[in-house]
This record gives structure tokens, C-alpha cells and sequence, in this order.
């Protein structure tokens, strides 16, 4: 079954579009979606999972930025996780599991991305956007999954996770 990537678009498929050349718009947002799938594999390895993955601008992001971490400005990606996890060895573990499974997929949360940041970074790294946008898809899903980089030995093991999964996708983030 999988983990099931919900997308919702809050700039306009055009601007992806715009964003995004030489790709489709179609093809970079099914791409976003896949490395949200893969995080999930490599970090969690569960079938039957759900993400909610949101494309919105830096209005959106100033407001949720300050409404749930209490800081001004625009940040790259926010993760809102609907669980409480433990990581072992790069591997996320359910804390809070109860043993009792709900009926369908288990929906591990939100992921935003703020495509003006996103444009933003990869013009000041020099790389492409879909690389950035795929790289912040992967970041904020590790984050669902309860991964962080508070220290230098949290912060390899996500970076590992990271680069594992996009070298999957095959893609290059440097």
C-alpha cells in the first residue's frame, strides 16, 4: 500500500510552473511526493501511511512560523507531526502507539514548504529548485518521523537519511 502524499497547492500551479523550468509543474510536484514516499520508507518503513505535503508562499509560512514556533519571518519548511516518536539507529519508532491500529493508513502529519524560501536557497546554494524543494520534502518528513538535528550526532544521522534517499530519487543536492 504505501505511504499515500496528499498535495495541496497554495501558490498556483502556474508559479510551480514558473518555479520549477525546465520540469512541468506535474512532474516536480510528483516528484516532491515521491521523496516524501521514499523518506518514509528509509526513516519508518511502515505500508500504510498518510502525509499531508502543502506548496504555499511566504505569507502563509510568516503567519504558521509565529503561530506555532513563535518566530517572525519566513522559514524553508515546517513539519507538524500528529505523533510522538523515538529514533534508534536512524529508525523512527511510534512512542505513542497504543497497539491498536486505526482502520487505514496511519497519517503521520503535515510537511509546508515555502516555495519563496525555497527559490530563495537554491539560488544563494547554486543549485536547482526542484533539488531544494526535494531536499525540504525529505527534511520536513524526517522531522514527522521525529528525527531532529538539535546535535552533531542527530543532525549525521538525518543528513544520512537525507542523502540516502535522494541518491534513490536520483537526485543531487551538494
Amino acid at each position: 500500500m504505501g505511504c499515500t502524499v496528499t498535495f495541496h497547492d497554495r501558490v498556483g500551479h502556474d508559479r510551480i510552473a514558473m518555479s520549477v523550468e525546465p520540469l512541468a509543474a506535474d512532474v516536480a510536484i510528483a516528484l516532491l511526493e515521491d521523496a516524501v514516499r521514499e523518506t518514509v520508507q528509509a526513516g519508518f518503513g511502515a505500508d500504510a501511511t498518510e502525509v499531508e505535503l502543502t506548496l504555499c508562499g511566504d505569507t502563509e509560512m510568516e503567519r504558521l512560523n509565529f503561530d506555532h514556533m513563535g518566530e517572525r519571518g519566513p522559514t524553508d519548511v515546517l513539519s507538524f507531526p500528529l505523533h510522538e516518536w523515538s529514533v534508534n539507529g536512524g529508525t523512527s519508532h511510534l512512542t505513542d502507539d497504543d497497539g491498536v491500529s486505526p482502520p487505514g493508513p496511519l497519517l503521520l502529519g503535515d510537511v509546508v514548504i515555502d516555495l519563496d524560501q525555497g527559490l530563495r536557497q537554491a539560488a544563494e546554494g547554486d543549485w536547482g529548485v526542484t533539488e531544494e524543494l526535494v531536499l525540504l520534502a525529505i527534511h520536513g518528513t524526517l522531522h514527522l518521523l521525529g528525527h531532529d538535528h538539535a546535535d552533531i550526532e542527530e543532525e549525521e544521522r538525518m543528513r544520512a537519511i537525507e542523502h540516502h534517499v535522494l541518491g534513490v530519487l536520483h537526485r543531487r543536492h551538494t
